[in-house]
């Protein structure tokens, strides 16, 4: 689920990082801005979605990476719910229902790979 959201929202930006990023009212003023919303909208989400698959197919790494998503998306439910704060805007309060799906599946994930390692 963390590597098919990431995905998307790192293509979104990828490919039309001026529309999508108009969508949630930012506008660039130059092709700079662009570059750089490129990285930051497309090219994080985009190394944590790799990061996440690649853990999630190796038994050795796939702890790290059920940490990896808890602490992702812990730090952007924590940023999101500042920002309600600093900003005095809940336009985006509808994402933590899915950002709070995938930290309780994140939880159950970790508990249920735990006890499996503990038994070998």
């Amino acid at each position: 689920m963390f590597t098919f959201i990431f995905t998307m929202i790192s293509l979104r930006y990828l490919v039309n990082p001026v529309h999508y990023a108009a969508l949630a009212g930012i506008s660039f003023t130059s092709p700079g801005g662009i570059t750089i919303a490129r990285v930051g909208f497309a090219a994080f989400p985009l190394s944590f979605a790799v990061l996440a698959l690649i853990t999630l197919l190796s038994a050795r790494w796939r702890l790290g990476g059920l940490y990896m998503v808890l602490i992702v998306n812990s730090v952007v439910m924590a940023v999101r719910i500042l920002g309600f704060q600093l900003d005095h805007s809940t336009a985006s309060a509808h994402l933590l229902i899915p950002e709070t799906f995938l930290l309780i599946l994140t939880i159950v994930a970790i508990r249920l790979e735990s006890a499996t390692l503990q038994r070998r």
